[in-house]
């Protein structure tokens, strides 16, 4: 499945510059900058086209209600084969990536996706109480 990031100033490229550290290149991984030069009808235009290629897409931005987000949903308008993220994050992505590379089926792809984004957030704090589970319960 093609993904875009989207999000404010250099955080699409840095992403996906990170996911491709980890998995390596990604072909079907693209980007689309949102910053204070960019102009909204052309932004409008590149996030309506990939939205509109008839196939299974996912656009991934960095902020719920921000402007890459709400461009987003106008693209998708009532599109099913369009998925859109908010609150990206690189375990996020990387989950994505290799479920893609597993071939894995879209429904599940997508809410793994989301769970280990969730997981990928923590505090310093529980961090320390989730190894001391783990040394635990080990038993070794």
């Amino acid at each position: 499945m093609k993904a875009l990031i989207s999000g404010h100033a250099h955080f699409a490229e840095g992403m996906k510059s990170a996911v491709e550290l980890i998995t390596g290149p990604q072909a079907d991984l693209l980007t689309l900058t949102f910053d204070e030069a960019t102009n909204l009808e052309v932004y409008q235009k590149a996030l309506n086209d990939f939205c509109k290629s008839g196939e299974e897409v996912a656009v991934f931005t960095d902020l719920l209600g921000g402007t890459p987000f709400n461009k987003a949903m106008i693209a998708k308008a009532d599109n099913e084969k369009v998925h859109i993220f908010t609150g990206t994050n690189l375990p996020m992505l990387i989950e994505f990536v290799s479920q893609g590379m597993m071939e894995t089926e879209v429904d599940l792809m997508l809410d793994l996706s989301v769970s280990t984004a969730k997981d990928g957030v923590t505090l310093d704090l529980e961090l320390g109480k989730k190894v001391q589970e783990v040394e635990e319960s080990d038993g070794i």
